[in-house]
């Protein structure tokens, strides 16, 4: 009876340990290919992606003198801001008169010839006292805790946009392009220097529109030389492919590498995009993840120029944290806080990496093999 009693527990025993096996193989293959053909991608491309941001980095943009300063103590306070943040004070040099509100290119603009004469584009200059726009410091409003970087309020760039178009247009009216073109190129560098994706974007918007007010020019200025289309691209694709190089899914290495070269120009901006991931995913995540996270805390000794990758990770949200009143982030359900945390974590985790993991294709877009642009050396 013993014997057999022993045989019936082995058995229930074998079958609970296959059931658990069974479970857990099924639910790394939700995941576990996604997040294998990630990293084997970013392994493949980070020479490429270390070869184009040194490219990037070459250009005269990067090299422009600055003065250092947080220009977010005048811009925070000048900006409108998403909701639930504060809309543009009355009296900001932002505001622009009705007439020019109406939302049209450069080109539109430049052939409806409009009266600018009511603009006065002192702030502008004023701003040529900084490198750099904190959006987190000297803000009209005060962000929920824990801090979430998806729903967290930022500026309206908009407003940066017209301003630049006008800005270029006086320019070329008055004969003064190059300086037009100064201001527009400094409006870039503190949306770059927000260490933001969108700020990045928006940077290469404004860089644009110099590109196209110089071509609106018959005779533009020897000397006046925008970024070129084939470096705004290049651009684009550096910094959205930053995000995924600096993943706690990326090996360390290849992450390592690819923050290191070309000067670095998107370390800060892709470890500020790609934490906000893993500093929700960290209670899940870390102890698969142990190395990655390591190596995160290395890079928190180098500071970035503005608060947004420290305050991530010093206040940043986590998945069990409850979610302020409000908030478009999902909560982690009762029945899954309940889950054997050892087991169920690094599933949950792994899924949810696998749906937001990010993608270099922009940068495997970009041609291969062309020269290397004209550095800011050979260009003064």
């Amino acid at each position: 009876m013993l014997r057999v009693l022993v045989w019936l527990t082995s058995g229930i025993v074998l079958l609970v340990v296959i059931a658990i096996v069974g479970l857990d193989m099924f639910m790394r293959s939700k995941y576990e290919p996604t997040l294998d053909a990630m990293r084997q991608e970013v392994t493949a491309h980070v020479d490429f992606f270390c070869e184009e941001q040194t490219k990037l980095a070459a250009d005269p943009w990067f090299h422009e003198p600055r003065t250092q300063g947080d220009a977010g103590a005048l811009l925070n306070r000048w900006a409108a801001w998403e909701p639930p943040g504060p809309p543009m004070p009355a009296d900001s040099p932002l505001q622009l008169p009705a007439h020019l509100k109406e939302k049209k290119t450069l080109e539109e603009w430049f052939a409806a010839a409009p009266d600018l004469s009511s603009l006065n584009f002192e702030w502008m200059r004023e701003l040529q006292r900084f490198d750099r726009w904190d959006i987190l410091q000297n803000i009209p409003f005060k962000h929920d805790e824990p801090f979430n970087l998806l729903t967290a309020p930022f500026p309206n760039f908009i407003a940066l946009q017209d301003w630049s178009k006008f800005r270029l247009l006086q320019g070329i009216r008055t004969g003064q392009p190059l300086e037009a073109a100064r201001d527009v190129r400094h409006l870039a560098w503190l949306s770059y220097r927000t260490d933001t994706i969108l700020g990045a974007m928006i940077a290469n918007a404004l860089l644009g529109l110099e590109r196209r007010a110089h071509a609106l020019m018959k005779e533009p200025p020897s000397e006046w030389r925008p970024m070129s289309q084939e470096q705004g691209d290049r651009l684009r694709a550096v910094f959205w492919a930053s995000m995924t190089f600096s993943s706690i899914n990326t090996p360390v290495d290849v992450a390592r590498k690819a923050r290191a070269c070309g000067s670095g120009i998107s370390r800060c901006l892709g470890l500020v995009e790609a934490s906000n991931l893993a500093k929700y995913l960290q209670p899940l995540a870390e102890p698969v993840y142990r190395e990655a996270y390591a190596e995160i805390q290395t890079e928190l000794a180098t500071p970035c120029p503005t608060s947004m990758l420290a305050t991530q990770w010093q206040h940043g949200n986590t998945i069990d944290d409850r979610q302020p009143f409000g908030s478009t982030m999902p909560e982690q359900p009762a029945w899954m806080r309940s889950l054997p945390r050892r087991f169920a974590g690094k599933h949950i985790a792994g899924i949810l990496m696998s749906i937001g993991v990010q993608n270099i294709d922009l940068l495997k877009k970009l041609p291969q093999g062309q020269a290397t642009p004209a550095s800011a050396e050979t260009t003064r």
